[in-house]
């Protein structure tokens, strides 16, 4: 040891840390009230949250399945780009018809590893994720197996068994694949996993024969893609986002007026304290009307909301800064254009408070 004492880093000088006290006490940053600037800051926050944020599903199916699920939406049979050609595409495709079975072929990319401790690999567990998108129909999966090379798996979707269609699904699980093995085992070759589906749909005519009660059901038409977003969809997006900036801009000023209020209260007279009172109460009420708005049915009533929004943030302002009639008068007014649903350069109808 030789005695001397470990500097600490130092991040700012004393004076530059002065200087960023002196700058952040002042009432206006970047030209705007300080409370301003903050309140978008945790918008933006809150926006980032809701939005921005990538939140990993663990039970999300791995991209591969959207799009085998694709490709199966007028065909039973999926054939991905690169498959080594061990499986007959088209002969199997006329094999199956519209039988409730369909096949995926895949590509001699290894897949990617099972994260389900229940599924013992991971063409196991893509099966599965394929089974519960074509729910009622079972399916083969052919491709490449980390460590057993191309290999293939079966799978049942979830309603199989169906109000329409009732049958005990356990009769086409392993007892009908151990079955159709027996026969395939001595017609298959490491290029030619044809007779494997040859197999099972013979193996499956057989067992369908004798336990649907309606004869073998139809394959399922399954639904199309979703639509993209449309112009509409983005542009209430847009809205939503100024919605949240609204909303944190009004709270950060209905808790400032809470505590200017507190601050206030013992120098206004008992009736400016009456009105203004009254007022708050008022603007409480509408509070709820601005943060929670019906949902808008189109971009007109979207943009009535955001300009009612837009009034009533003002309106804020000028009742935090009214201590005399007039200015009291003025905001009683715009309130009660407000409740009334009135345009701002459209006075209330005779009558009204």
């Amino acid at each position: 040891m030789t005695g001397l004492a470990k500097k600490t880093p130092v991040l700012l000088r004393k004076s530059t840390r002065k200087r960023v006290k002196l700058w952040l006490k002042r009432e206006h940053w970047f030209g705007v009230p300080r409370w301003v600037v903050l309140a978008i800051v945790m918008g933006l926050i809150v926006i980032y949250q809701v939005y921005g944020v990538d939140r990993e599903d663990p039970d999300e199916p791995p991209a591969k399945v959207a799009e085998i699920v694709d490709g199966l939406r007028t065909t039973s049979v999926y054939a991905e780009k690169g498959n080594p050609g061990k499986v007959d595409v088209d002969y199997v495709r006329k094999l199956i018809g519209d039988r409730p079975i369909v096949v995926a072929v895949l590509d001699t990319a290894p897949l990617p590893p099972s994260h389900e401790e229940y599924f013992p690999n991971p063409g196991q567990e893509l099966c599965q994720y394929v089974a519960d998108a074509v729910a009622t129909s079972t399916v083969i999966l052919f491709g490449q197996d980390p460590e057993d090379g191309y290999d293939s798996w079966f799978c049942i979707g979830p309603d199989f068994s169906n109000p329409q269609n009732p049958v005990d699904a356990d009769e086409f699980d392993l007892g009908l694949i151990t079955a159709a093995e027996l026969s395939w085992q001595y017609r298959t070759t490491d290029d030619n996993l044809t007779p494997q589906v040859e197999e099972y749909v013979y193996a499956f005519d057989a067992t369908a024969a004798e336990v649907f009660p309606n004869g073998t059901p139809r394959r399922a038409v399954l639904p199309p893609k979703p639509p993209a977003p449309d112009e509409v969809q983005t542009g209430q997006l847009a809205l939503s986002f100024g919605g949240i900036l609204a909303g944190t801009v009004v709270v950060f000023l209905l808790l400032r007026l809470g505590g200017r209020a507190v601050l206030r209260r013992g120098s206004l007279t008992a009736s400016t304290e009456h009105r203004r009172a009254a007022a708050g109460a008022r603007l409480n009420r509408l509070a709820d009307q601005v943060l929670h708005p019906e949902p808008a049915t189109d971009a007109a009533a979207a943009r009535a909301q955001t300009e009612v929004a837009k009034r009533y943030v003002l309106l804020l302002a000028d009742y935090e800064s009214a201590d005399t009639k007039p200015e009291l008068d003025h905001v009683e007014r715009e309130l009660t254009s407000l409740e009334l649903g009135t345009p701002a350069d459209e006075p209330a109808e005779a009558g009204q408070p």
